[in-house]
Formats: C-alpha cells, structure tokens, sequence
C-alpha cells in the first residue's frame, strides 16, 4: 500500500519567555487543514466546553477565528456552529 506524504511549513515567531506564538506564518493548506479540524464536530464541543472555562490549543483556536474579520471568511458558520 501506497502513502502519500504532505507537509506544511510554518515560520513561527515564539516569545519563550511567556511561552507564546506571537505570529505564524503558514500557507493556504494549512490553514485549510486547521479549519477542516475546527468543521468536525469537536468544533461543537469546544464551543460548549469553552463556556465552562476549557483551557488548550483548541479553545484558543476556536477565539482567534471569532476574532477574525469578516473578510477572511465567506462563512465563519460552518467553524463557529457546525451541525
């Protein structure tokens, strides 16, 4: 069986400090996969867990796309309220 192999590139820019990602820039594949990831029904789940105080990569995820302008998205709907 055949495998294909893909991969993103990221330059990051980390305050080591404070143990932050101050700015990333990556390509158009991975950040479609990073909304592909927010799409699933885990989308759903972060949005409930997130109202009881949920803490981690994808609750901070899920703040930076409601944190987006409207021009970046043609929907945020489909990331913000999966069915």
């Amino acid at each position: 069986m055949a495998t294909a192999e893909t991969k993103l590139n990221m330059k990051l820019l980390i305050d080591t400090k404070a143990n932050k990602v101050l700015f990333a820039e990556v390509g158009k594949d991975c950040v479609d996969f990073l909304f592909h990831i927010l799409s699933l029904p885990v989308g759903s789940v972060t949005k409930l867990l997130k109202e009881k105080g949920m803490v981690g990569c994808l609750s901070n995820l899920y703040q930076s796309v409601e944190n987006l302008n409207d021009s970046y998205l043609k929907s945020m709907d489909i990331i913000l309220k999966p069915e």
